[in-house]
């Protein structure tokens, strides 16, 4: 009985610490037809608009490898990533699913559209201050016609 505590007890510090990101940073990774892109900052931006729904509650979340220069609009990045950063954007919805991804790589650009209730894509949220979204997003192996990705990522993204 006494290992059994101590097991729960180390699981439940390793799963928390899973999420342990400073604001403003992203911890994980995309992959690209094998090419690794490590994700090491996050961006917010809410009010965007859900082309499915027709709503303005999603919030856009960008994860780069770069951190962006200063004055980057959050709200266009999906077609205009600075030059030699690389990552991805999530559309968070109001009930904490994914609506939409962009992925942005050596080879080009990827943009799934706007989708509704795709379990592709799990967005677990985690407690964060206010003013800020934080949470993990994953996907597990995405075949489209021009490559196969895959990600997991933690971030704690300020909302501006």
């Amino acid at each position: 009985m006494r290992g059994a505590i101590i097991t729960l007890f180390a699981v439940s510090i390793f799963s928390g610490a899973a999420y342990a990101v400073d604001l403003g940073k992203a911890q994980g990774f995309v992959v690209v037809d094998g090419a690794r892109i490590d994700l090491n900052y996050a961006y917010a931006t809410d009010h965007q608009k859900n082309e499915v729904t027709n709503r303005r509650d999603d919030t856009r979340v960008v994860l780069t490898d770069k951190p962006l220069p200063d004055g980057t609009k959050l709200d266009d990045i999906d077609y205009s990533f600075p030059d030699g950063t690389f990552g991805m954007v999530i559309c968070v919805s109001h009930d904490d699913k994914v609506s939409h991804v962009v992925v942005q790589h050596a080879k080009g650009m990827y943009d799934a559209g706007f989708f509704e209730g795709d379990p592709t894509y799990p967005f677990k949220r985690v407690k964060s201050d206010q003013g800020s979204i934080a949470g993990n997003v994953s996907a597990r192996r995405v075949k489209t016609n021009t490559m196969t990705f895959s990600c997991d990522v933690d971030f704690d993204a300020p909302i501006k």
